[in-house]
């Protein structure tokens, strides 16, 4: 009988690479990411800038929808090839420049954020890109975030601080499940609300608790600053309108 052939090292290693790699392609549930602009803006010296696409909604901004795993918590990314085509999001691009906008300096469009967490997670969502995008706008808007909390005594100002734990139990209370903050500093060192993860099903309209929540980046208490249009410094000579363009 002739000796079993062994498999070479190298291919074992790739045969596991490649099985790791499918597993973080994986996804059964979304992670839509909204963040606080103001934290943006008080993060440091540079502040913030207004986009070339004109002003923005002055409330939570959306930064991804992103497709995981709860097994691991990790973003099931990049699971195909796909062009991002913008003029797909014609009847969206109001909203999206509202609530899914840019405002770093100097003063930008959008457009990259959008092409980046369609390459990186709406290429594994199953959805067509538009219904991407459109669902992402519309769990944002049936969460309405800042009325929860101004219900609940918690509203923006650059005087108050508001306890991490009791952010969490309005949330719980008001829509049954547990989220995952994450905090970032001030320019004078405090600890700052900045981004909320509410987690739903693969179905991508039912609100579940966040699975695999890491350790919490925020102090006991967080700022929770005024977010104005006055913070906005245009930098942009003439607008820079975002160009029907496919990459």
């Amino acid at each position: 009988m002739a000796a079993p052939k062994t498999i070479p090292a190298a291919l074992v290693v790739f045969l596991c690479f490649c099985s790791q790699a499918q597993a973080i392609k994986d996804f059964d549930y979304y992670s839509l990411v909204l963040m606080w602009p103001a934290s943006y803006c008080f993060q440091s010296a540079a502040g913030c800038c207004l986009p070339t696409t004109g002003k923005p909604a002055l409330d939570f901004f959306i930064t991804g929808l992103q497709t995981r795993n709860s097994a691991t918590g990790d973003v099931a990314a990049e699971c195909k090839q796909s062009n991002f085509y913008v003029k797909e999001l014609a009847d969206l691009t109001d909203d999206l420049y509202a609530y899914w906008t840019n405002i770093r300096c100097p003063s930008t469009n959008p457009l990259s954020n959008w092409k980046n967490s369609w390459k990186t997670s709406g290429v594994c969502s199953g959805l067509s890109e538009h219904d991407y995008f459109k669902t992402a706008l519309e769990l944002r808007e049936k969460l309405d975030l800042l009325s929860i909390f101004k219900k609940n005594g918690i509203v923006p100002s650059g005087e108050n601080f508001y306890n991490v734990e009791y952010i969490k139990k309005v949330i719980k209370k008001s829509l049954g499940v547990s989220v995952a903050i994450e905090c970032n500093r001030n320019m004078w060192d405090e600890s700052q609300f900045y981004q909320i993860y509410f987690c739903f099903d693969k179905d991508a309209s039912t609100i579940i608790s966040c699975p695999n929540v890491k350790p919490s980046t925020c102090a006991e208490e967080v700022t929770f600053g005024l977010f104005t249009y006055d913070m906005l410094v245009n930098t942009a000579a003439k607008p820079n309108p975002i160009k029907m363009y496919t990459s």
